[in-house]
């Protein structure tokens, strides 16, 4: 019985660290090795539950395609996108982040809701914060458009560039409040 217990053991601990690792945006890569370039002039106005201005520097990354998916033997390649500026342990500010699908092309292309089984597949935007203390998320519900004025990134330049654009969205947390977004 002994045996027994210790090989369910192991596999139970295999299984938390294949899901733990394999559903991680970071892969496998050092950060330091993933292309990323700082933008100029992040900037948006949140309203509804909470009513805040984010304005600075933005950060875009590249995340090319994992080759240890669990659902499928490799996910596609995506960017993201997200304002840097803001100390999330302060109240009412904001990191805005962005997935913008890697076969991307300039113009509108609508804001989802998160699919954590297609993750780079769609637009999507989460929206994190805190209040009363704690962290809140905004990624349900969401509806709305991305418009890429430009977007021509060079995947394997350690500085992405020729990315702007606008957007506009309206999304949730897990208890219903909205929040609105454009910039």
């Amino acid at each position: 019985m002994n045996a027994l217990s210790s090989i369910i053991i192991r596999l139970a601990l295999l299984i938390t660290l294949l899901l733990t690792y394999g559903c991680s945006d970071s892969g496998t890569a050092p950060a330091g090795q993933e292309p990323k370039s700082e933008q100029p002039g992040f900037t948006a106005k949140v309203s509804g539950a909470v009513n805040a201005e984010v304005s600075g520097v933005g950060i875009v990354t590249y995340l090319g395609p994992k080759d240890r998916g669990i659902e499928t033997s490799n996910r596609p390649g995506y960017f993201l996108i997200a304002n840097l500026n803001n100390d999330l342990t302060k109240e009412n500010k904001f990191t805005i982040t962005f997935r913008i699908p890697d076969k991307a092309k300039p113009g509108n292309h609508p804001l989802v809701t998160s699919d954590p089984l297609k993750i780079g597949e769609h637009f999507e935007v989460r929206v994190e914060t805190v209040e009363a203390g704690k962290p809140i998320l905004y990624q349900t519900n969401t509806k709305g458009t991305i418009t890429l004025d430009q977007f021509s990134p060079d995947r394997t330049s350690p500085s992405i560039s020729n990315i702007n654009g606008t957007f506009q969205f309206v999304t949730e947390n897990a208890d219903g409040h909205t929040i609105s977004a454009n910039g």
